[in-house]
């Protein structure tokens, strides 16, 4: 996507009214993004073709971090700019023009795969973007009947999406299974009724599948997430015996 020069007021972004609280709560209207020079932002796609023309992105707005050396609850922001394209991105209205080419990128499900290997999808964050396309692709347009388990991780349930795409594939195809990782026991999640492992997504991955698994070097791993979490989990596959031309990245972060 291509961000021109341009100032942002966040104070004049739309909210969803099931986060505004939040926003008030630790001042997000207040922030102000400024760019000066014109530039390009890479994100990867969370649609697939047969969704037509349309393009699905996952945008998490990258706001400055907190001052520590402040009192506690004061929620002070460091004076520092607010993520650039984020912003851009957030401050957009239906029927404003952006200019975006592509795609790019190699993060492929490969062509000649035996037909009954099994796929490990590993997400986070905003790592959700091509770990749907995959499976989206893989279920709604190829119907495959290789076994597929997509392991993600998110900080609580406001930040998990996408649920009802995987619920909805859970249920039609038997060779699916979606497993939710939270970093912690979530009230909201249990009120819900929502199924999920607390702990992060490399340990819920390992206790609750790869501990008894077979071979598990003979699965294909696709991974896209935070730094941390992507470091964690080829700590983890190469500790099972993993190699690494067995996990395909989409690097970010």
């Amino acid at each position: 996507i291509d961000i021109p020069a341009i100032t942002v007021d966040f104070k004049d972004m739309d909210i969803d009214e099931e986060y505004r609280a939040d926003w008030e709560f630790y001042k997000f209207f207040n922030l102000q993004m400024v760019n000066k020079t014109p530039t390009i932002r890479a994100y990867s796609m969370a649609c697939y073709p047969a969704e037509g023309d349309i393009i699905k992105l996952n945008v998490r707005i990258v706001t400055p971090p907190f001052d520590r050396t402040a009192p506690r609850g004061s929620n002070i922001m460091l004076p520092v700019n607010p993520g650039v394209s984020s912003s851009y991105v957030f401050s957009r209205k239906p029927g404003d023009k952006v200019t975006s080419s592509g795609p790019y990128g190699e993060f492929f499900v490969p062509d000649n795969c035996p037909a009954d290997q099994e796929f490990v999808f590993v997400g986070g964050g905003a790592g959700m973007a091509p770990m749907r396309s995959h499976i989206m692709h893989l279920f709604k347009t190829e119907k495959t009947t290789r076994p597929v388990h997509f392991f993600y991780g998110a900080r609580n349930l406001k930040e998990a999406f996408y649920l009802e795409d995987y619920h909805a594939i859970e249920k039609e195809f038997p060779n699916f299974k979606f497993h939710l990782a939270l970093d912690r026991p979530d009230p909201a999640a249990d009120a819900a009724g929502i199924a999920y492992t607390a702990g992060f997504v490399h340990n819920v991955m390992y206790e609750t599948y790869l501990k008894a698994h077979e071979a598990p070097e003979d699965s294909l791993y696709f991974m896209c997430g935070p730094p941390m979490m992507s470091s964690c989990v080829i700590g983890l596959l190469d500790s099972l015996g993993v190699a690494p031309e067995s996990i395909l990245f989409d690097n970010f972060g």
